[in-house]
């Protein structure tokens, strides 16, 4: 299996988000939740659920598999975006983040953590995380994975 680097990049970042305590594996529940977050049903049809913890070599198989290179990583980021705005006003809300988060078994972070990173994305200072504020985050993540500069 050859990835890309922008694949092997997304990769990196859907396997941390699906292994919030860096145990170096996925459960096969936490893999079910996020899909089922996502609430795309053409994409959970095609996906076969794993039956056992999935380590990184086996989550890049299957995703590349099915990923086959349609998606951008904006796509993604809109589609992850959708899937935490619940309310669908179009922004997320520190209550939106930490349901999301603690969905996915991150329960270390604390209320005061949760609250500075909307601050730290919140550029409008409305207290939210607007669709391109997260896009920005997201994408300077990205380049921090590829080690580019940031500024």
């Amino acid at each position: 299996m050859s990835l890309t680097h922008a694949q092997e990049i997304e990769f990196k970042e859907a396997f941390a988000l699906f292994d919030p305590t860096n145990s170096g594996t996925i459960q096969p529940k936490a893999f079910a939740d996020f899909l089922a977050l996502l609430n795309d049903p053409a994409l959970t049809a095609s996906v076969t659920l794993p039956t056992q913890p999935l380590d990184y070599k086996g989550f890049c198989s299957l995703m590349a598999q099915k990923h086959k290179g349609k998606e951008t990583s904006d796509e993604a980021y809109v589609t992850f975006f959708n899937a935490i705005n619940k309310d669908g006003s179009g922004n997320i809300s520190s209550a939106e983040l930490r349901s999301a988060l603690q969905h996915f078994g991150n329960s270390a972070l604390t209320e005061h953590d949760i609250d500075e990173i909307v601050h730290e994305a919140d550029v409008s200072g409305d207290g939210r995380i607007a669709h391109e504020e997260f896009l920005k985050i997201m994408q300077k993540s990205e380049k921090k994975l590829r080690g580019e500069h940031i500024c």
